[in-house]
């Protein structure tokens, strides 16, 4: 199954009308600290297959890497373990032109 791709403004826009989406940040621990999305969770790639749980099966998940890579593997993953509603971030972190804390 093909993973859906979202943009930052589909992100951005459900964050503004307090939809209830989950980020996941696959980066590592380094990059996360350098800069992330708002309200994102830190779970590196590495770490995916034991925290997994970790991630709401029912909510919609967008999955943020530094250039889309990493992120689009992660959703092969989840997508394998039962999650329905996983998108990847188009571009990732490269491609975000929203706030980042």
């Amino acid at each position: 199954m093909a993973v859906s791709q979202w943009m930052s403004i589909d992100v951005k826009e459900r964050l503004k009308a307090n939809k209830n989406i989950q980020i996941i940040d696959v980066r590592e621990p380094y990059e996360y600290n350098s800069g992330h999305i708002p309200g994102a969770k830190s779970i590196p790639l590495g770490q995916l297959q034991q925290r997994h749980q970790e991630i709401e099966k029912d909510a919609e998940a967008v999955i943020v890497c530094l250039s889309g890579g990493r992120s689009s593997s992660a959703c092969n993953f989840l997508q394998n373990m039962g999650f329905k509603n996983i998108y990847n971030l188009m571009g990732g972190m490269s491609g975000w032109d929203g706030d980042v804390v």
